[in-house]
């Protein structure tokens, strides 16, 4: 031995195996693949990866462009009423606004906070540009008897 270490400065692969240097393309080196079989090297299997991940990106964001919600709605609340027992009947208008026909998700606040007792509902599908009417039966969680309920509408 000379005293020196080889160095490798160009590209290289690696044996899968032992870790030597190996030339790009080539996954094994000559002691652990005498018959030099063909396979995939490091470079071919990360880069295959990464076409994978770059395709599967594309693919989400079209699926994503192509399966958009509708709306958006606008929601007001015609009417609400004691029913008695501590409930009070809220009737709600909701409009889709959108170009397509679409569900909306609608919370219903009372005292105009968001709340844990908040009523969600899904409506039908609502085509674009009509309007539908639903009526829900709240609990009055903190009203006092004899006041009426205050509630806040969102949909979207």
């Amino acid at each position: 031995m000379s005293g020196r270490l080889d160095t490798i400065t160009e590209a290289h692969d690696t044996c899968f195996r032992c870790g030597k240097p190996t030339p790009l393309g080539v996954p094994l080196c000559e002691h652990d693949n005498p018959g030099r079989i063909k396979g995939p090297s490091t470079t071919q299997v990360h880069g295959t990866i990464v076409i994978g991940l770059i395709v599967g990106f594309i693919l989400f964001g079209l699926a994503a462009t192509m399966i958009r919600a509708g709306g958006p709605f606008d929601a007001a609340i015609v009417a609400t009423t004691p029913v008695g027992d501590g409930q009070t009947s809220v009737v709600v208008n909701v409009t889709n606004e959108g170009d397509r026909s679409a569900r909306a998700t609608c919370r219903l606040s009372q005292g105009g906070l968001v709340g844990s007792g908040d009523d969600v509902f899904f409506s039908e599908p609502i085509p674009a540009g009509e309007m539908r009417q639903f009526t829900r039966l709240l609990r009055a969680a903190n009203a006092p008897a004899g006041r009426p309920l205050q509630v806040a509408v969102l949909c979207n």
